[in-house]
């Protein structure tokens, strides 16, 4: 998948009104994390729990190469715990971004490292 395709963005809301603003806040957002990751398919719920405190809470399911990512997040409103949930995402992709070139390094490396000892003997 390359990052200017459409990904699959499924938004279910519990607990309250939804509304366009809602989806294409979230799209966006999610949108701006495809620069690391490309995402293929995105799962959210959005809840609001009246008798709970923290009221909000919203979960998001992603499915990237490799195996998937999912981040949960609440707060007192719902923008806020976007914002926590959606930087829990960022951080996970940037581990799974450094893991993956420290990998590319000391493989780059191993076989540099076998190269000298091959060719210099």
């Amino acid at each position: 998948m390359q990052k200017n395709e459409i990904m699959n963005l499924k938004v279910l809301v519990r607990g309250m009104r939804n509304c366009n603003g809602l989806d294409s806040l979230i799209g966006k957002s999610l949108n701006s994390l495809r620069r690391l990751i490309p995402i293929s398919t995105a799962n959210v719920i959005l809840e609001q729990q009246p008798n709970g405190s923290p009221a909000y809470r919203v979960f998001a399911h992603l499915a990237v190469p490799g195996p998937d990512v999912h981040a949960v997040a609440s707060d007192h409103t719902l923008l806020a715990a976007w914002r926590k949930l959606a930087g829990k995402l960022t951080k996970q992709f940037q581990q799974r971004t450094t893991r993956q070139q420290l990998r590319l390094k000391d493989r780059g490396l191993c076989r540099k490292m076998a190269g000298q000892r091959h060719g210099g003997a």
